[in-house]
């Protein structure tokens, strides 16, 4: 079986864009009480730059698979999803572009900022919610997954429609258990030696 790539890599920017605006606030609220350097804003700018390329990488494996799911799903429940995804890479880019300039600004004028950032954090975070949402939608309630699932041609044990299994529904005569078999003994048809043979030979 195939293993689609847009799975595997999806879970890293969502969850890591629901810890960010925590981050954010507490990151600024330390480096304006002098209990962090300024440059420890450059860890919010690290984490917010994994969050726009892996939300990249999840846009771009999401649009390779587009064809193959396309044929088990409506094309505009899949074009629902990508659209709400490129919102959310965007919000994304947004954050990053100001953390970066946060960065720069004095501690005075970079803190009303900093909150300005988180409050995108959180609306990226809705969007990531709204992403995640229709895209669940699409594998659980419209079958999507059902684009990459093995069939009996691919070498899947399932049982084909009329093969009896253990498990069987099908109606078992328990008469014909029981009938002899024409190599049991004592249903032959040829005389059995008796007893009364026995006698007359002697």
């Amino acid at each position: 079986m195939q293993v689609p790539y847009h799975p595997l890599v999806v879970h890293f920017p969502l969850a890591l864009t629901f810890i960010l605006p925590l981050l954010i606030l507490i990151f600024a609220w330390m480096i304006k009480a002098n209990k962090m350097t300024p440059k420890g804003w450059l860890i919010i700018v690290g984490l917010q730059m994994a969050v726009v390329v892996s939300g990249y990488v999840a846009l771009e494996t999401g649009e390779n698979e587009e064809h193959a799911v396309g044929r088990v799903v409506a094309k505009g429940l899949i074009h629902d999803h990508e659209e709400a995804a490129e919102i959310f890479v965007g919000s994304t880019v947004l954050g990053l572009v100001l953390s970066i300039a946060a960065f720069f600004l004095r501690k005075e004028l970079s803190f009303p900022l900093k909150l300005g950032i988180a409050a995108i954090g959180l609306l990226s975070s809705f969007l990531a919610y709204r992403t995640g949402k229709l895209g669940g939608e699409l594998v659980y309630v419209h079958g999507a997954a059902n684009a990459y699932r093995v069939g009996p041609s691919s070498g899947s044990l399932l049982p084909t429609p009329g093969q009896a299994t253990s498990e069987s529904t099908l109606p078992i005569n328990e008469s014909e258990s029981l009938k002899p078999d024409e190599n049991d003994y004592g249903t032959s048809d040829e005389p059995s030696i008796g007893d009364d043979d026995f006698k007359q030979e002697d």
